[in-house]
């Protein structure tokens, strides 16, 4: 009798991986695998881990039980430092990396980066960054991989959690986005979405962060260096 599927692994997750980073983890997942394959197994396999792992109360009867048939905790840090994934949250590229995860660690296929959002708030001086970026300004806007040009999209406001902006397209929320300006890039989840009643033909979206990197911040000026 084959042992049951460990759900962590399918979803290419760590044990502690917080809820944001198992949902785009399960959604990058399942975008490949229809690329790749057009559904079957695979994404049977993934439905059904992202059922357990994404009901908070179902995950944690799933710890238990995976605790007691390994004998290890179910949410015993990640010796690595790569919290709670060890492929790109975009393209769903494997990174490769062994150490611990630092601010500037890019994806190397599709740039996107790896360090995990919710340390900024606590690490180089994140805040004084965040001050200096203008909260009006273009970005760029990815919504799969490979695309050929990125969305235009008018950031309206900015803390280290996540941003607003408006957008010609229609986002869908859960949806994981890749966002670029002059002063960051980040991978973010797309918490809402609604017409904006400012601009016809506009809509107004808000996301989270799940991943982030300032770009290095000189005095008053943003490095070229990225």
């Amino acid at each position: 009798m084959s042992a049951p599927p460990d759900h962590y692994r399918v979803l290419h997750v760590q044990p502690d991986a917080p809820a944001a980073i198992i949902h785009a983890s399960y959604r990058t997942l399942v975008q490949r695998a229809l690329g790749a394959s057009g559904g079957g197994d695979e994404i049977a396999q993934l439905d059904l881990a992202y059922a357990i792992l994404g009901d908070p109360q179902r995950r944690a009867a799933y710890d238990l039980e995976r605790m007691a048939q390994t004998g290890v905790h179910a949410a015993a840090s990640d010796p690595t430092g790569t919290r709670g994934t060890h492929n790109c949250l975009f393209c769903g590229t494997a990174h490769g990396l062994t150490r611990v995860l630092e601010r500037d660690d890019e994806c190397g296929r599709c740039a996107s980066p790896l360090y995990a959002a919710e340390r900024q708030r606590f690490e180089y001086s994140g805040q004084r960054m965040l001050n200096r970026i203008p909260k009006q300004r273009a970005i760029d806007i990815w919504v799969t991989w490979p695309q050929e040009a990125p969305l235009r999209g008018d950031m309206r406001n900015l803390s280290l959690n996540g941003m607003s902006f408006t957008t010609t397209v229609r986002l869908q929320q859960n949806q994981v986005v890749r966002i670029d300006c002059s002063e960051l890039r980040a991978l973010a989840r797309v918490a809402h979405v609604e017409k904006d009643p400012e601009s016809r033909g506009h809509f107004s979206a808000g996301v989270e962060f799940l991943t982030l990197r300032f770009r290095q911040i000189r005095g008053n000026f943003v490095s070229a260096e990225a």
